[in-house]
């Protein structure tokens, strides 16, 4: 089962204008009781953030550092929230998981990003 806050490779398919395009890790923002619960569902969407190697900072990023299986420095990519079908995560290919203050900087942004706080 995925989990919130781990990161896959996951399929977004061929780019299209300035959407993220190729396979490429991603993170799960999706909450734990909806991954729980996939299984059950018709739809079985999940809410990802992608990641890039190209590091610029900013409101909008969030580093996290290479390790486990992530193989490079890489930038959580705030505004570019997407819900795909479950299919296209390799449930085989946990990178690594991001650490409590990764995700409370990726919480915190993501919030406002969406003009929730």
């Amino acid at each position: 089962m995925i989990k919130r806050g781990e990161i896959y490779l996951v399929n977004f398919g061929k780019k299209y204008n300035s959407e993220f395009g190729k396979v490429r890790p991603a993170l799960i923002v999706q909450n734990d009781v909806a991954n729980r619960n996939i299984e059950f569902v018709a739809f079985k969407g999940v809410s990802v953030l992608p990641l890039t190697s190209v590091i610029c900072g900013g409101d909008l990023r969030v580093l996290v550092q290479k390790r486990n299986n992530l193989e490079k420095n890489s930038e959580v990519c705030i505004n570019e929230i997407c819900t795909l079908d479950l299919s296209r995560i390799d449930g085989t290919s946990l990178l690594c998981v991001a650490t409590l203050s990764e995700l409370s900087e990726i919480d915190m942004k993501l919030s406002r990003h969406l003009g929730l706080k």
